[in-house]
């Protein structure tokens, strides 16, 4: 393999190890433990274990699994000591740990009823925040675990009770107030900084500490912000005096709210702090939700109660809309509060204060300040019995945390992390030092050549200056020789003249004239040449004074520059700082500008709404105003066909009228002949006719008249028309704009149509499922009529409750007075108990001490054979290579023989090296003790450096102690100083306490009314609870009926199936026939009777019955096991008689049905004498089921419900289906005797 291969395989190997070891990881060792263990549970079912996969996986795992779940914590490792609370979801007890011996607070919760509410139970969340919280004001999760029926939640034991209690005893000043508000908020801000919404505040889910200081518990409604700090909830979770108006509006519809819900919660709180009461209570649920929704107008504040200007601003602050309500931008301007304003703590400094009450406790299992809760034992619904795979275990998987690990990774990581920055500021720290280092070697190395330049020119320099004294003094003697010469020269001048003078007289004075002329010239020569050299050395020595001079400038330079460096440094070290400090600068600049732009997106996104409700209010008018107009139409149309209908009716009567007119005159112009009385019949019959025509035309011109209206109607509807055109132009244009407008949004909303998308998909989600509940509000509100009623029931139980509770009280003090008896006597008892434990002990570790003195002389004799046998082996082997040995001495004698003459040659030898090794060694030793001469002296110097060491470290010890006496004696003081403070503060916080401490009277009239307030509060939670599960029971029985149709379309082709085996069943009756008839021919001996007897095995309570089969070829009975695991079923037939019985005995008589008993040889040996002797005397019958009655102990009532107890649930479950198993003995005997006989006959051919 590759190095790069090698090193990416190193890294995802890395990758994967940080997975597992991440607490926070879907992949981390809990999670994968829990998932193997969620596993095999959910496949160990009968059904399932018929795959053959499935078979195998369970094989191969089941004992590391069984391993697994006795190794890690279950609810067995601890001791329960008493139930402090019950929820919706689960109980809360005190245990103590088995090991340990810590006291906690262990929550369990049903997995049945998790699954079940999965809606409302938020049991992920609650784990969460616990586990991953570290703030003093959130209940620490010490450890969760998990069985096959209950999750285990392990928190830190709260012993100051809750809130409601301390209201109930103490009258609340508005000092208190302030204080427990004051940690309310800081604990709210903790859990909106993990990224949660409470949703749930209220007295009962704040506790108190030890000190008298809150923390905030309860966390099964938290819900998970989005990046907007938002939540999206369709059911309205919380407490209904303590819910507020935005959660309450979710109910039913598309809930969408942040933070200040629970800013709300504080508010209410805070109101009943002072006030007594809640400030929205009512006599009904209906009445309190009406409040909250008008709390602008509902909230008052009692004349009678003292109340400060800051506290009602807070109050009011809190009580109002979400969109103004205090804390929706942040913690701070509610800290910046005036009510918090107070000379003896800060937000700060609130958790080192003295709380105003703080607990008084007797043990560290103290529950006094916990109400008294029976312990309900009964049944506990769970998970049906699978026929196929359901994985009810898989939502759990990753519940299991152990916070121990959590800080051992956490400081595994802290220490890897300070490893990495200390490996990195040392890796930078090296490569600049590196750095700086290379200069400093390369200044140094420079500095070096400068100094060596500089002492080749000092040399340089002391040797001209050497020899520039030399040339001086050289010079000097050859000035004094010059002297002399010119002395000489000025003698041999004279000379020389007194010779010219006597030249003449003799040529000997010519000759040595001559003769001193050359030396003359000679003297004269070798002086030029020594004026010649002093000069030349005179240049090299001003030359050398310039080099030493530019040497000294050099170095002055090189110094500065090394100044300068250094300089340097430290302000690039400073520049590093500088940096840092604008690094962290522009990081928070950056924090605040996505603040910014989170802001402006909630902003723009609110406008786009906006923009987007208007048009579509525009579009709403526009499509009004269009069905108006086409209305206006329809009616126009429809009077102008009524209009010219009625016209042509009245034209058509008109011109009949007209005709039938001039028909009568044509007659009366033909007819005037006639008699004057037919002339005044006709005048009469024209007046008539003239009057009707009068009529006529009267009615045509009202009907004109009415045409006119219509109209100028018509002509109003025009006008009405172009109108409405004009607006719908003008609209048309102003939906021009708007969509230009939009077009230009739309280029921003496209970027954020990725994040809409999944909020579009829940929008239509929930639209549907608005269309569901609103199907269901009809059913609703029949509910609410019921539940009136129900109330009114409920109120006059209430009445006769505490009628009972009163009585209660009564027989209460009795059994108090009882047990506090009892409790002594149990003291008693305890004592006794643990004496003799403590004897028990003693014996058994002398037993145990015996047993392994015992062990130890078994294994000691088992030794000591071993031995010996050893020994006899050894003994042996010696023999025989003795006989060996001796044969081989003879041998190795010759041989020695031979190696001594070898061996004195080679000590000859031998003798010679060693002469001179005594030589070397002789040296040796004359330059070791010169060396050890010399270590010596260095040890002494040793000594005297390491005494002085010691008196100096000494010294430096005197010192450290006097400064730690110092340092203590400073620490006494102020301790002291601040116990007294504390003692100070405790007095005067008991005295407030003890002014403050309500006189609690059992039938007083407060204590009352806040025990039916608080039982109204639970009744009206229990309502909403009641409503949401009869929504669920709703949905569940749509389900079941679907499953029930299902499971009947199953049995139908069980059914179907049942008809053909039953067709195949006669067709192996005329088989049986055919083979009966063989088996007569045959003459062979057959079996005379075949027998099995099934007793059941008596089991523990967490085992199952076993069924025995012994020969499987031969059964051919069915067996039934007792419900008390002392069942005896014997199915019997006799070949040779053909006789048959049934026995059925369900209680101490018996009834036996014989048709016709025999004598028969049992096919297995029995047990005992006495049963054989029995089964001698006894007729075998064809068909038997006996049954051990257990007579019931006289005067002892609870022996069935212990012996209930005792049986397995399986048993009892038989023992309910004992008839039905009896029916099915009856009507299968036939086939079971023919089945029996045929395999007997197989049997028999096979042997």
């Amino acid at each position: 393999m590759s190095p790069g291969a090698e090193s990416r395989l190193e890294s995802r190997l890395r990758k994967l190890e940080a997975l597992i070891r991440e607490q926070r990881s879907a992949l981390n060792l809990e999670s994968l433990l829990d998932s193997v263990n969620a596993l095999a549970l959910d496949l160990n079912h009968p059904a399932l274990r018929k795959n053959k996969n499935i078979d195998a996986f369970l094989s191969r795992y089941e004992k590391a699994v069984s391993r697994l779940r006795e190794l890690q914590a279950r609810l067995d490792d601890f001791d329960r000591i008493k139930l402090i609370g019950r929820g919706a979801y689960g109980a809360v007890q005190l245990v103590r740990h088995k090991v340990s011996k810590q006291v906690y607070a262990m929550k369990q919760l049903s997995k049945f009823e998790m699954i079940k509410r999965s809606d409302s139970a938020f049991f992920w969340e609650e784990r969460d925040i616990m586990a991953f919280s570290n703030s003093p004001w959130i209940v620490q999760l010490c450890c969760a675990f998990q069985d096959e029926r209950h999750l285990y939640l392990v928190m830190e034991f709260m012993p100051g009770g809750d809130l409601v209690t301390l209201t109930m005893n103490y009258d609340m000043p508005e000092k208190w107030a302030r204080f427990y508000t004051a940690e309310v908020v800081m604990a709210l801000d903790a859990i909106h900084s993990l990224g949660f919404i409470h949703r749930d505040i209220k007295p009962d889910n704040m506790l108190l500490d030890r000190t008298g200081h809150l923390k905030l518990a309860d966390f099964g409604t938290c819900m998970k912000m989005d990046k907007t700090g938002m939540v999206r909830c369709d059911t309205a979770v919380g407490t209904p005096d303590y819910i507020s108006p935005e959660v309450l509006m979710s109910q039913g519809g598309t809930g969408y709210y942040g933070r200040e819900c629970d800013w709300w919660s504080v508010g209410v709180f805070l109101y009943e702090l002072l006030v007594g009461d809640t400030p929205f209570y009512a006599e009904s649920l209906v009445g309190t939700y009406g409040k909250i929704m008008d709390h602008k107008n509902s909230l008052t504040f009692p004349d009678d109660v003292e109340m400060s200007k800051e506290a009602k601003s807070l109050i009011c602050a809190f009580l109002t809309d979400r969109e103004v309500r205090l804390g929706r931008t942040g913690v701070e301007e509610i800290k910046c509060h005036p009510f918090f304003k107070n000379d003896q703590w800060t937000f700060d400094t609130i958790r080192d204060t003295m709380a105003p009450v703080v607990p008084e406790l007797n043990s560290d299992i103290d529950t006094s300040h916990f109400d008294d809760i029976e312990d309900e034992k009964g049944d506990v619904e769970t998970f049906p019995p699978a026929r196929a795979f359901v994985g009810n275990q898989l939502p759990f998987v990753g519940f299991t945390y152990f916070r121990e690990n959590h800080k051992l990774e956490e400081k595994f990581k802290n220490e890897i992390q300070v490893k990495e920055e200390l490996e990195s500021k040392c890796r930078t720290a090296n490569d600049r030092l590196d750095k700086l280092s290379k200069e400093l070697e390369e200044e140094m190395s420079s500095r070096q050549r400068a100094e060596e330049s500089l002492r080749k020119l000092e040399r340089e320099s002391a040797l001209l200056q050497h020899q520039n004294t030399e040339s001086l003094r050289k010079a000097e003697l050859e000035t004094e020789r010059k002297r002399g010469l010119e002395n000489e020269v000025s003698g041999l001048k004279e000379q020389v003249a007194e010779l010219k003078k006597k030249s003449q007289i003799s040529q000997i004075s010519t000759e040595k004239n001559i003769h001193l002329e050359r030396q003359l010239e000679e003297v004269s020569a070798k002086l030029q040449a020594e004026v010649q050299e002093s000069g030349r050395l005179k240049k090299a020595q001003g030359e050398a004074v310039k080099q030493a001079q530019q040497l000294e400038l050099t170095l002055r330079e090189l110094q500065e520059r090394l100044t300068q460096l250094e300089s340097s440094k430290l302000v690039l070290e400073q520049d590093k700082l500088g940096l840092q400090d604008a690094l962290e600068a522009e990081k928070k600049e950056h924090s605040l500008g996505t603040e910014t732009i989170t802001d402006l997106q909630g902003r723009e996104g609110e406008w786009l709404k906006q923009m987007k409700a208007s048009l579509s209010k525009a579009e709403g008018e526009k499509r009004q105003l269009q069905e108006e107009l086409t209305g206006l139409e329809k009616l126009r149309s429809q009077q102008e066909i009524d209009l010219t209908f009625k016209l042509k009716s009245v034209q058509q009567r008109l011109e009949q009228e007209e005709e039938e007119h001039k028909a009568t005159k044509a007659r009366l112009a033909d007819h005037s002949k006639l008699n004057q009385s037919i002339e005044e019949a006709k005048s009469e019959v024209l007046r008539d006719m003239e009057r009707k025509l009068q009529e006529e035309r009267q009615s045509k011109q009202q009907l004109e008249g009415k045409l006119m209206q219509l109209e100028k109607h018509q002509s109003v509807l025009d006008c009405d028309y172009k109108q409405a055109q004009n607006e719908l132009q003008e609209l048309r244009s102003h939906k021009h704009k708007l969509t230009e407008e939009v077009d230009v949004l739309t280029v921003r909303v496209e970027q954020e149509a990725q994040r809409r998308n999944l909020s579009q998909a829940d929008l239509k989600a929930q639209r549907q499922e608005v269309t569901t509940l609103r199907s269901t509000e009809k059913q609703l509100k029949q509910e609410l009529n019921h539940l009136l009623e129900l109330k009114l029931s409920l109120e006059k139980n209430n009445q006769e409750l505490r009628r009972e509770r009163e009585e209660a009280d009564l027989h209460l003090k009795e059994l108090k007075d009882q047990l506090e008896a009892e409790q002594y006597f149990t003291k008693l008892y305890k004592t006794q108990i643990r004496e003799l434990k403590e004897e028990c002990d003693e014996k058994t570790k002398l037993y145990q001490d015996a047993q392994q003195r015992l062990e130890d002389l078994q294994e000691e004799r088992d030794s000591l054979a071993a031995q010996l046998e050893v020994s006899l082996t050894k003994a042996d082997s010696e023999q025989l290579a003795r006989s060996i040995a001796e044969e081989q001495y003879s041998d190795l004698e010759k041989e020695k023989i031979m190696k001594e003459l070898e061996i004195k040659d080679m000590i000859a030898r031998h003798r010679q090296e060693l002469s001179d090794k005594d030589n070397t060694i002789n040296s040796l030793e004359e330059s070791n003790r010169t060396l050890t001469v010399d270590v010596g002296n260095l040890a002494s110097e040793k000594e005297e450096l390491n005494n002085q060491l010691k008196e100096l470290l000494q010294q430096l010890q005197r010192a450290k102690e006097e400064e730690k006496e110092m340092s203590i004696v400073k620490v006494s003081f102020e301790k002291q100083l601040q116990s007294e403070r504390t003692l100070k503060i405790q007095a005067i916080n008991k005295l407030a306490e003890i002014m403050n401490r309500k006189d609690v009277v059992p039938s007083g009239r407060r204590g009352d009314d806040i025990e039916l307030r608080r039982r109204e509060k639970e009744n009206r939670k229990l309502q909403l609870e009641l409503r949401t599960e009869r929504e669920k029971l709703n949905s569940t029985i749509i389900k079941y009926q679907k499953e029930i149709s299902e499971m009947q379309a199953v049995i139908m082709d069980e059914s179907q199936v049942r008809v053909d085996l039953q067709m195949a069943l006669d067709s192996k009756d005329s088989d049986i026939e055919r083979l009966r008839s063989q088996l007569t021919s045959l003459s062979i001996h057959s079996f005379d009777t075949t027998s099995i007897s099934s007793i059941g095995n008596e089991r523990d309570d967490e085992s199952y019955p076993e069924v025995f089969y012994p020969f499987p070829f031969l059964t051919g009975a069915l067996f039934t096991p007792c419900p008390h695991g002392g069942a005896v079923v014997r199915i019997t037939h006799s070949q040779t008689s053909e006789s048959m019985s049934f026995t059925y005995q369900r209680s101490s008589k018996s009834v036996y049905i014989d048709t016709r008993p025999c004598r028969i040889t049992p096919l297995f040996p029995l047990d005992s004498e006495d049963e054989d002797e029995e089964e001698q005397q006894r007729p075998r019958l064809a068909l038997t089921y006996e049954r051990p009655v257990d007579c019931e102990p006289a005067g002892d009532p609870a022996w069935r419900q212990k012996k209930r107890k005792n049986t397995h649930p399986l048993m009892r479950c038989m023992h309910a289906q004992s008839n039905l198993w009896t029916r099915l003995i009856m009507n299968s005997f036939a086939y079971s005797y023919c089945f029996s006989k045929f395999r007997v006959a197989l049997q028999t051919t096979i042997i």
